[in-house]
């Protein structure tokens, strides 16, 4: 365990996820999200039973935790599964998602598992692989003046072919344009290539990270207007949903689509009565996320405390306060972290949350105050989708308004 102020900004790092020994080393057992990880865990395995080709959306705000419950859960399910976990952002940009590029993502991903694990798929399905590939991205190729390589390794060719329309606005676009009018085909050569997998004794499951991150404009574009199409792969797929289209007026169209939705709730530290109601348990749970890391003695008593309100639950925001506030600690020359500092840390993120609230934002978030209540209200999407409204549960779900946002309403005068 770490004994030095400098270590706290090596051990928490708000942009990783827990993999492996770490997951094993720091991963606290939340109950909630326990209760999550076995329910997910149950409906795939009996999914295994039935060979139902389920479709569930995984949703909680961005910083939660859902990653590092995924990675939990795969560790938990057994060799029956074929598993293909990735962030699609590996593959794709974040600001231009459209479904053909989901699918497309989903097939490359497959083939490279499949590569790796040596199955042999058969010719006649790679030759069908192959000269779709050839025929979508031909042109593309000669333009650029690239060597195809096709035919060769063919799930690493796709592989380069995303590359490029990750990072070339114009290769997306063709590519796309090329792909809509035969997404039947490559939909149809998804599912071949499951019905392949599959003859090995393990069934497919596909995890897809970070799609609850998009634009809710354009989430809400994917999720509506193309769910069908997201859910005609034959075999079991995880999506993460943006938490904030729970609010918009077409969610119960889009879960129509969906075998069910999952929620993953923020850790709840104050009681849906307001902060003078403490969740005692929750607060525990936020201090031995640091304890599997570092000494609590590098913190004051009161400086954790308030970094555990200001936080609201948030995994990421409470890793994001403490490190921050490990920097300042080391720029004042400080060995312990103490609550000026964390003040200060905390001021500071009041600006950039300030900064996305506009007028009819304060009234819409002093109702929440009031209320604690989520309800359909295309103005409250935002506000969940930053995260100046984070979502609770206890039997049922409720809200409130993220400490910071709070604060920012308490100095003006609006609460």
């Amino acid at each position: 365990m770490a004994e030095n102020i400098r270590d706290i900004y090596h051990l928490f790092n708000h942009d990783e996820v827990l993999l492996n020994n770490d997951l094993e080393k720091y991963y606290v057992e939340i109950e909630q999200n326990e209760i999550n990880i076995k329910d997910l865990q149950n409906r795939l395995e009996l999914g295994l039973e039935t060979r139902e080709p389920i479709k569930l959306l995984f949703t909680g705000h961005r910083g939660s935790g859902k990653t590092t419950t995924l990675n939990r859960l795969v560790s938990n399910l057994d060799d029956r599964f074929f598993i293909v976990h990735y962030n699609v952002f590996d593959l794709l940009d974040q600001n231009d998602v459209n479904y053909t590029d989901v699918l497309f993502s989903i097939l490359t991903k497959m083939l490279e598992k499949v590569e790796m694990k040596e199955i042999d798929l058969g010719k006649p399905l790679l030759e069908r692989v192959n000269n779709w590939g050839s025929s979508i991205i031909e042109s593309i190729i000669q333009e650029k003046g690239r060597g195809s390589g096709i035919g060769l390794k063919v799930p690493f060719s796709l592989l380069e072919i995303m590359g490029w329309m990750k990072s070339e606005t114009t290769t997306r676009v063709e590519t796309r344009k090329k792909i809509e009018p035969r997404v039947s085909e490559l939909v149809n050569i998804i599912n071949d290539t499951i019905s392949e997998i599959e003859k090995t004794g393990e069934q497919v499951l596909i995890i897809i990270d970070n799609l609850e991150k998009i634009d809710s404009k354009k989430a809400l574009h994917l999720f509506y207007h193309h769910g069908t199409q997201l859910t005609q792969p034959l075999c079991k797929i995880i999506y993460t949903f943006p938490i904030s289209l729970k609010s918009s007026n077409d969610f119960m169209q889009i879960k129509i689509n969906f075998s069910d939705v999952i929620i993953h709730p923020n850790i709840k530290i104050n009681e849906r009565e307001g902060v003078d109601h403490p969740y005692h348990k929750g607060r525990e749970f936020m201090k031995e996320i640091v304890s599997k890391r570092v000494s609590l003695e590098l913190f004051e008593p009161d400086a954790l405390e308030y970094i555990i309100d200001m936080s609201g639950g948030v995994v990421r925001e409470f890793i994001r306060i403490i490190r921050d506030s490990a920097v300042r600690a080391i720029t004042k020359n400080r060995d312990i972290i103490d609550k000026d500092i964390a003040v200060e840390v905390v001021n500071g993120l009041k600006n950039i949350y300030q900064a996305q609230l506009s007028d009819e934002d304060y009234q819409v978030l002093q109702e929440v105050h009031q209320t604690k209540d989520i309800k359909k209200d295309e103005q409250l999407v935002g506000l969940l989708h930053n995260l100046s409204v984070l979502e609770y549960r206890n039997d049922r779900s409720w809200c409130d308004l993220n400490p910071i946002v709070r604060a920012i309403l308490d100095e003006k005068n609006l609460l």
